[in-house]
């Protein structure tokens, strides 16, 4: 597991292992594989672990290098931005206090991370960026019937591509998806084929505040954390994704 893996996973013991033997790992180990749209080619660990949920990397990492606070990748994404577009508030105070900058935009939409965090609805962290803005809530049936991404492709790399569903998986997560009052589903036994066809589980839910709580809740400051990530696929659709022993 190299390192923007162990980020993207919330190992921190693996993280420090690899930054003990080279520093410099933290600026130059970059995403490089174009068809992985998972994360924006030229992304970091400090990218990753943001994405991902894990506080604990994110930490550890500006503890080594607080330089890379503005840590930009391919289009232009803060480590800020990716934390504002999943929702993890407590990884976006935590970037403040580094002095994270609020104005910097990417290249693709030329969004801020408040406008990214305001498009997903996350009224905490817009708050906490700017107690101050006015702003208009996206309908909830607009966003629970354009919110959605199609079931994950077969033959993508996206972020949820990456992982090898059944039918039975596919028409779970159809149904699902037709209700926004659905219950949780919990999917068994996929394969994660960019990290070795791990096997892990999935938790997909509707409830956003549930979703970060439960985060909020795994993550540890000080060891590993004991899910592989936590995201927002869209903005009524949120995961948690585990080791499935």
């Amino acid at each position: 597991m190299d390192l923007l893996h162990a980020a993207e996973c919330g190992r921190l013991s693996i993280v420090k292992q690899l930054v003990s033997e080279d520093k410099s790992l933290i600026r130059k180990c970059r995403h490089k594989d174009g068809n992985n749209r998972a994360f924006n080619y030229d992304g970091s660990a400090i990218h990753y672990a943001c994405r991902s949920g894990h506080i604990n990397i994110v930490k550890y990492l500006l503890e080594q290098d607080s330089t890379i606070i503005n840590d930009l990748d391919d289009e232009l994404w803060t480590p800020l931005h990716y934390a504002c577009c999943n929702g993890h508030l407590n990884i976006v105070k935590l970037l403040l206090e580094y002095n994270a900058d609020v104005n910097l935009r990417d290249s693709y939409l030329s969004q801020t991370p408040i406008e990214f965090a305001m498009y997903k609805q996350f009224e905490d962290i817009v708050y906490l960026l700017d107690p101050n803005i006015k702003w208009t809530r996206r309908d909830n049936e607009e966003i629970f019937n354009k919110g959605n991404v199609s079931v994950f492709r077969k033959k993508s790399k996206l972020f949820l591509g990456r992982y090898i569903l059944n039918e039975n998986h596919i028409k779970e997560i159809e149904l699902f998806r037709k209700n926004s009052q659905s219950n949780d589903i919990e999917l068994n036994n996929i394969q994660d084929n960019e990290l070795n066809n791990l096997n892990v589980r999935i938790i997909l839910t509707h409830d956003f505040k549930k979703h970060i709580n439960q985060t909020i809740q795994l993550t540890s400051m000080n060891d590993d954390d004991p899910f592989l990530r936590s995201s927002t696929i869209s903005t009524n659709e949120h995961i948690l994704v585990f080791k499935d022993d």
